[in-house]
Parts: C-alpha cells; structure tokens; sequence
C-alpha cells in the first residue's frame, strides 16, 4: 500500500533539502520512492542534484504529455518528478489543472510504497489541496520566532478548510538540540490553546556546515557515507517515517471534492 506524504514550510527552512535526504534514505531501505517538486515558479530539486532534467511538469502542463511518462529514474528505487521552471503560474488554469495533478499522483502512487510531495513557501490553494490528500503531513520550520507562526498558519488554514488532522513537525537548522525543542513546545502549546488540536515532533536536526557545502556543491546525495550529524539525523527521520506509517492506522483521505468550502470558525493567533 502506497502512502503519500507532504513536506510544507516557509520558504528557507530547507523542505526541499528534507525531501530529498529522506527520498534517498528511504530508496536505500528498499523503498520504492516517487519525489515530486510541486514548488510552483521555483522548483529546484533538478538544482540541488545538479541534473538537468530531459522532462519535467512543463511537459505535463504544455504538451499534456501522462505524468508516468516525465518521471526520471534517479535510481533504482529513486523516481522523480521535476518542477516547472522558466514557466509562469499565470500560465496554468490553475484550479482544474491542479486538481488533475493532485488525481494522476495519487494514480501512480500504486506503484510506489511512498509518494513525497516537496510544497512551495505559503498557504496556497495547491499546498493545501496537496496536504489534503497526504498520509502524512510534514511541516518543515526553524527555531525562529516569524519560522514558528508561518508553521502555526499552514495548521490553522488548513484545520479552516478541513478536519483537524495530525501533522509532525520537523525542527531544522537548529543550533542547538534544545532551541529546537523550545520552539517546538511554543508552537505546540498554541496549536493545542487555540486550534484545540495537536503537532507531533518528528525530530531536531542541527546546523551543518558540512550539509551547507553539499548544497552549494550539488552533491547533496553523496555516494560516501558522511559522519556528520545532520546526515544520522535525516535517516533517523527517514526510519521513523518507515516505522510510522507500517505501524500506525492511518486514515485515508476523503473521496470529496479535493477542496471544500471553509468552515466557519474563528481561531485566535498567537504572539511568541
């Protein structure tokens, strides 16, 4: 059975880094992984592996070409689907375009046992369709106060829109293992205040020098094995994904229309 995850967060917080150490951990556990860069205007999962890609969504949105058709095989285990670039989301009907993808993901996510969506920045029409439909839903931020409350929105538009639901979160570029944990517990006690809800921690993952090189030397999936904390701290979030989802009886998304009139409820906000 395929589960589908979503990786959301503003901008800078290094979703796109996550998605991808944890696509890779995870191939090399023997999953059977599709990575798709749903980061509309800015896709850059093709930057980051330093590949150009031969196909991409603009093929899936211009020529209409089937979505099986653009996947690049990084790996065995490793499919990707790459981002729009040089292309305008002004360009895209944007509701029945989107609404299609959303549909031919979920279709191909049979031949996988984990579908990752790396969001853009925000709270768009298309980052909450797409945790709409996700198994598991990822908010990436960082121990900063603005990092925080942009997490806390993405959680209070969505359960707007729709049901509470379980999200983990992921506290990244931290200093120190105990900034992030403090953070965490800020926006926890605010989600549980004023969303009467909950957020899970799913793990800290600490600055690294070493990853920063990676980026900037696109060779962020390295063929050698790295002693650097950060690269134990990925796979340990990439297990705990594997074991999560195997162990945990996960709801499946609703078979409703992808995007339902927001509920009328007013929720406060909170000052850090």
């Amino acid at each position: 059975m395929s589960f589908t995850i979503a990786v959301a967060g503003k901008g800078g917080t290094g979703k796109t880094i996550f998605s991808i150490q944890v696509s890779n951990f995870l191939a090399k556990k023997k999953r059977k992984i599709l990575l798709v860069d749903l980061d509309i205007n800015l896709a850059n999962i093709h930057f980051l592996l330093n590949e150009t890609p031969h196909k991409s969504l603009n093929n899936y949105f211009n020529q209409h070409e089937d979505l099986q058709n653009i996947i690049t095989e990084y790996s065995d285990n490793l499919h990707i689907i790459y981002g729009l670039n040089s292309y305008s989301i002004a360009d895209i009907p944007f509701k029945s375009s989107i609404d299609n993808l959303l549909k031919d993901i979920q279709s191909l996510s049979n031949n996988y046992d984990f579908v990752i969506l790396d969001l853009g920045a925000g709270i768009g029409e298309l980052t909450m369709k797409a945790l709409q439909i996700a198994a598991l839903k990822v908010i990436i931020s960082i121990p900063e106060a603005t990092s925080v409350m942009d997490a806390y929105a993405v959680i209070k538009m969505f359960e707007n829109f729709f049901k509470p639901s379980e999200f983990k979160i992921v506290m990244n570029r931290c200093l120190k293992k105990s900034d992030g944990l403090e953070s965490f517990s800020k926006l926890s006690k605010a989600v549980s205040s004023f969303l009467k809800s909950s957020v899970n921690l799913l793990t800290t993952i600490k600055e690294s020098k070493e990853l920063r090189h990676l980026v900037a030397e696109q060779t962020l999936i390295s063929q050698e094995d790295s002693e650097d904390n950060s690269m134990s701290e990925f796979m340990m979030a990439a297990e705990e994904i594997d074991k999560y989802i195997h162990l945990t009886n996960i709801n499946q998304p609703s078979e409703d229309g992808l995007f339902t009139t927001a509920k009328n409820i007013s929720k406060s906000s909170f000052i850090l």
